[in-house]
């Protein structure tokens, strides 16, 4: 599909922007991190599980060879990885954290490893950190997972990442089996059985394909709601839904974990309503109508899920519509968020965490990089459907 003149002009215009930016993200190796990494520039200087992992696929799209600083990522969780799999979501030069951002890394490092092997093509490095590598992958499953559902759960709601998403905000430790979770596993585990058909060991590429099928089977039943037609969290403790329209519920749309009809309908009642998550200015983090929504600029001591407009959180929902044969709001999305950077890289010189839905007016965070980065790639990934995330 052929990018129409002002689309094209858009992303020319914020790939100009971000160019100069990329520096912001990478450091060179110190004490703990034995390989250069990358951090969420501007308020963040510490190595992050997600944050990086996402930086890293925006680098490496537009340049393959970038995929070394995603490769190091990996590198440095198998350099602290302890001998049960744990692994910390922080590292920083010193170490990992100890305080309240002490936290297991989200599920991913198959991911990310077997991304960056694809864009490097070498899969050589991989190999002496294989073992590392599967005891990360299942030490969730062995220590932080619903036997009753066979999902997984949150540690707790700092874990997620999504720091006050109220889908999760407040339970109890533990016992939240949320669907932004359960889709990262989902894809960890399909990456870590392709990268164990890679080295031809196939016991462990059959047990994680099988255990992703099965994932997602349960995914559908337990996260499903079919009178509502849309996922939600689900509390372990009550067994029932933890009924708020968040950033969390519209993941699995990523990869297409609902089916086609029940998908669309949830696509339609909620994402494209603009009395729910559609807002002037992107897709919002929770519904318009929940009593919590707000525009609250915070980051302190979390930060702001409950309304504003996150370009990471709207890069995925795009995916999510793509998914479903929703370009034309696809493509409105990726304008958006574009839009958005430009006027605030025009004005403040840097980008943020987030941005107010209503009024497109910067929130938290100034000078940061970080993730915005795939902004740059929003509109052509858009209509050329190429998706550098893409496991399969």
């Amino acid at each position: 599909m052929t990018i129409n003149p002002q689309d094209k002009k858009l992303m020319n215009e914020i790939r100009e922007f971000l160019l100069p930016k990329k520096h912001y993200v990478k450091r060179r190796a110190q004490g703990y991190l034995k390989h250069d990494y990358l951090v969420p520039g501007g308020y963040y200087s510490e190595q992050w599980d997600w944050d990086a992992f996402f930086i890293g696929v925006a680098l490496a799209s537009e340049i393959s060879s970038e995929a070394i600083y995603l490769k190091n990522w990996a590198l440095n969780y198998f350099t602290i990885v302890k001998d049960d799999g744990y692994a910390p979501a922080c590292i920083t030069s010193k170490g990992p954290e100890t305080n309240h951002r002490a936290m297991l890394t989200k599920p991913f490092i198959a991911q990310g490893a077997l991304l960056a092997s694809r864009f490097l093509q070498d899969f050589s490095w991989i190999k002496p950190n294989y073992a590392k590598l599967v005891k990360m992958v299942l030490y969730r499953e062995k220590n932080l997972w619903s036997k009753e559902f066979d999902l997984p759960v949150w540690g707790n709601w700092m874990e997620s990442g999504a720091d006050n998403n109220p889908s999760i905000l407040n339970f109890e430790p533990g016992t939240v089996i949320a669907c932004d979770l359960s889709t990262f596993v989902y894809r960890n585990y399909l990456a870590m059985s392709k990268i164990a058909y890679e080295f031809n060991i196939k016991k462990d590429a059959t047990f994680f394909k099988k255990r992703a099928s099965e994932i997602k089977l349960n995914m559908q039943k337990y996260l499903w709601d079919q009178t509502d037609d849309t996922f939600y969290n689900f509390s372990t403790i009550n067994k029932q839904f933890i009924k708020h329209h968040s950033y969390s519920n519209m993941v699995p749309l990523w990869e297409h974990i609902a089916s086609d009809a029940d998908g669309k309908k949830m696509i339609k009642k909620y994402i494209i309503n603009p009395k729910k998550m559609w807002a002037k200015y992107g897709i919002r983090t929770l519904s318009k109508d929940d009593k919590l929504y707000n525009q609250k600029n915070i980051i302190h001591p979390y930060s702001n899920w409950q309304g504003p407009v996150w370009p990471i959180c709207n890069y995925l929902h795009m995916w999510g519509l793509l998914q479903y044969g929703f370009k034309k709001e696809a493509i409105d999305v990726a304008r958006k968020i574009t839009k958005i950077c430009i006027n605030d890289l025009k004005k403040t010189g840097g980008m943020h965490e987030d941005y107010n839905a209503e009024t497109g007016k910067p929130l938290a965070a100034d000078n940061f990089v970080s993730w915005n980065l795939l902004v740059g790639n929003m509109i052509l990934d858009c209509y050329n459907n190429s998706n550098p995330f893409q496991i399969k």
